[in-house]
């Protein structure tokens, strides 16, 4: 088996971020690995550097091809200098895939979550003294494009306005705002799916954090997607971002199901 970088880019990403491994006497590819550089110092401060490893191919080239993605990744944690952590992505079910990651290293302690409303959890609120609260659809230009200056920033992706405008779009799409007399204090975008209500996006900046913003957000949030017809409300978190599992959980989420693991190497 022969490993190489591919002559082409390779899950979007350039063939130095890439490894095939290649039957020598056929010449035919069996298996292929990627390296995806994510950094993220807003969502991850304790971790900025994460690097997803995407994988393809027949599962005897598995070694080989993560093998090299494991040792490139290092090697670009090493160069950024700070705490980092490689991953992948790995279905809640597949536990032969979570097995074989495990046998390098791969701890499985980070995954998408889906959190669901429970009314019966749901407690009093209130907008912050000072603050005042404002519904839009993002309609203006102006708001949309200081919405996705925000939300490009937040997630480190380049999502552009056709994007938005089918973010958007959405049935029954609502972004709630709370605005202080010195700026925003924070925002929610919800929308429906057929009879579920959807909480998209949920921000609040560092200084208005613990002072029950977001907490207020959801619940009117939840209320107005309850009021529309939505049988329940659900939002998707990441394990690795504690202070949003806990917003959520006091606002009357609970944990529903686990959408997808993350299983990964911590490293510096």
């Amino acid at each position: 088996m022969i490993l190489r970088n591919p002559r082409e880019p390779m899950f979007g990403e350039p063939v130095e971020n890439g490894f095939v491994a290649i039957d020598e006497k056929t010449g035919e590819q069996l298996g292929c690995c990627a390296v995806h550089p994510e950094p993220n110092p807003v969502l991850f401060p304790a971790r900025p550097n994460n690097f997803r490893l995407e994988f393809a191919g027949e599962f005897s080239a598995f070694g080989k091809t993560l093998g090299a993605a494991l040792a490139l990744a290092r090697a670009m944690a090493a160069q950024s200098r700070e705490p980092s952590r490689i991953y992948a992505e790995c279905a809640p079910s597949d536990g032969l895939f979570l097995s074989a990651l495990s046998e390098y290293g791969f701890q499985d302690n980070d995954g998408l979550v889906r959190m669901r409303l429970d009314p019966s959890a749901i407690r009093e609120t209130r907008v912050p003294a000072g603050c005042v609260l404002v519904e839009d659809e993002l309609q203006d230009p102006m708001e949309a494009k200081f919405f996705l200056e925000r939300y490009n920033q937040l997630f480190q992706t380049a999502r552009d306005p056709e994007w938005l405008a089918r973010y958007a779009g959405r049935d029954g799409f609502l972004r709630i705002l709370c605005v202080s007399p010195t700026g925003l204090a924070g925002e929610i975008a919800c929308w429906r799916e057929g009879e579920v209500g959807r909480i998209g996006y949920l921000q609040t900046p560092k200084r208005w954090r613990n002072m029950g913003v977001a907490k207020h957000l959801l619940a009117l949030a939840c209320d107005r997607l309850l009021g529309e017809g939505a049988a329940t409300v659900e939002a998707d978190a990441r394990a690795r971002i504690p202070l949003l599992l806990h917003t959520l959980g006091s606002a009357g989420f609970r944990q529903a199901s686990l959408l997808m693991r993350y299983p990964g190497v911590d490293i510096n």
